[in-house]
């Protein structure tokens, strides 16, 4: 090998491994500039919520492993499911709905569309408990027991005038009492 085929292949060499190098750095550069990344976002996440990191939706269902919905927020919130089939809600209502792994409604802590605040927990099939806090003051509990509303009731009623009323089958009143004017 004469002197320039040796000096040739050196500075091919010499580029080789200039190119080597550089790769190396924007490889290593790469690695600190997205290591950095991980490291501020995390931090970000990390913090407490600031004004513009709420999300604002109009529903969100939560489903179960299988896919049933099991909670679901919603403005307005939709018919209830009962054994498997929509039924009309008495009104438009807001809030938090609760179901069954059937997907039946089950209860729900919600606002009615004129104020009324409402919690629900309901037996497969029917209503069972009822508390409502009056838009304008005031709050009525209803509970009843058995297959309808026409079995055994306990109500007790705040406004317009304190009531307690006890109900045993569709027509004995066990108990009903009344506070005067």
């Amino acid at each position: 090998m004469d002197e320039r085929q040796l000096d040739s292949r050196m500075s091919a060499l010499e580029r080789r491994l200039g190119h080597h190098r550089q790769a190396a750095f924007a490889s290593g550069l790469a690695g600190v500039v997205i290591g950095l990344a991980v490291a501020t976002l995390g931090s970000v996440f990390a913090q407490a919520p600031r004004a513009g990191d709420i999300l604002t939706v109009r529903g969100l269902i939560v489903v179960d492993d299988k896919g049933v919905q099991r909670v679901r927020i919603g403005a307005p919130l939709p018919d209830p499911i009962v054994n498997g089939r929509n039924v009309p809600r008495q009104g438009v209502v807001s809030g938090i709905l609760i179901y069954d792994a059937d997907g039946d409604e089950r209860g729900g802590y919600v606002t009615e569309a004129h104020g009324d605040a409402m919690l629900t927990l309901d037996a497969k099939g029917r209503q069972q408990t009822i508390f409502i806090a009056n838009r304008d003051g005031g709050a009525n509990l209803s509970v009843w027991s058995g297959n309808n509303r026409n079995d055994n009731y306990v109500s007790v009623q705040a406004v317009p005038n304190p009531r307690i009323e006890i109900k045993q089958g569709a027509n004995t009143r066990v108990f009903t009492a009344t506070a005067a004017n």
